[in-house]
């Protein structure tokens, strides 16, 4: 059987290649804000999670078995890493996005989720040892004054903040230091989401990483959504069909993408490109949504194509 392809830290591979699955992670991430609103319109947020990750497993485990024949043997400590990797980013990231979000406007954790890049650049010097050079800060710093601008536009909280707080469906009452510290506690649960697969020994394969997250993201979710469980008889087709959009392209793809594009670059340069998330949330909101869009938004997407120039050319 051909050996996986390692989301270890290896570093083979064109470039561009990586780049392509970074920025295609984001995009797809930044799509969730059309379906989240109409999902959360008619369940739980909990409630869609529990179903996403299971359309998701139902896709990734018959994949994978076809594939790879089956999940890998991984040393205690590397499932550790992994049910770790799918608690920090499934779900403490939600639950306390969730909670934030409905104590600050959306301004206010606008700007919070929008330092995803630096926080990225600072735990990818403390955690990995990695030193970003100058051009690789500059990018950072380029990417994060971008979605800044993104975040504090008349139009950023019906867009940019929807795709991270993708589930939430609530609106924001007012800001308070509890909420600040909520949302910050998600924007570091989703930076160990990005980092924590670089920390594993044994190679393994985007797809059995991606199927290992979604199976414990599956069971991490099932408490909070079975008290919810009978108002699935809710969802019409419509329904189905962007939660099936969930499992199948949010989390399957997405994080084949995004595993097989970590492993090739820094982690600054991981960082950088989360500022596409937003960017492709703007996008979508505005085609599919009919949100406007204006000059100051222009203006954030320059910075962050400025910021991403700056971290990829050689």
């Amino acid at each position: 059987m051909r050996l996986p392809q390692s989301i270890s830290g290896a570093t083979h591979g064109p470039a561009w290649r990586a780049y392509f699955d970074l920025a295609a992670a984001m995009v797809i991430v930044g799509s969730s804000v059309a379906a989240a609103r109409f999902v959360s319109l008619t369940l739980p947020p909990h409630l869609v999670q529990e179903l996403r990750f299971l359309v998701a497993a139902c896709i990734a485990v018959p994949l994978l078995y076809r594939r790879e024949g089956g999940l890998p043997r991984l040393p205690a400590r590397d499932w550790g890493v992994l049910f770790l990797q799918a608690a920090a980013g499934s779900l403490l990231f939600n639950v306390l996005l969730l909670a934030g979000v409905a104590r600050l406007d959306a301004a206010a954790a606008g700007v919070v989720t929008s330092t995803t890049p630096a926080v990225m650049a600072l735990a990818s010097l403390v955690l990995l040892r990695e030193r970003p050079g100058a051009r690789t800060l500059a990018g950072i710093a380029c990417c994060v004054a971008g979605v800044l601008v993104l975040r504090l536009a008349p139009a950023s909280g019906a867009t940019g903040n929807a795709a991270h707080s993708q589930m939430a469906g609530l609106t924001a009452s007012g800001v308070d230091g509890v909420g600040l510290l909520l949302v910050l506690g998600a924007v570091c649960c989703e930076t160990l989401f990005l980092l924590l697969g670089r920390t594993l020994r044994t190679p393994v394969s985007p797809l059995a990483a991606s199927t290992a997250c979604t199976l414990f993201g599956a069971v991490q979710f099932l408490p909070l959504a079975l008290p919810q469980a009978h108002r699935v008889a809710e969802l019409d087709v419509t329904g189905w069909l962007l939660v099936g959009y969930y499992g199948a392209v949010i989390t399957v793809a997405a994080y084949i993408f995004w595993f097989r594009g970590v492993a090739r670059v820094s982690a600054g340069t991981a960082g950088a490109f989360t500022a596409v998330l937003p960017v492709s949330a703007l996008g979508f909101s505005a085609l599919l949504l009919g949100e406007p869009v204006g000059w100051a938004h222009l203006a954030g997407v320059a910075c962050v194509l400025c910021g991403i120039w700056c971290v990829t050319r050689r």
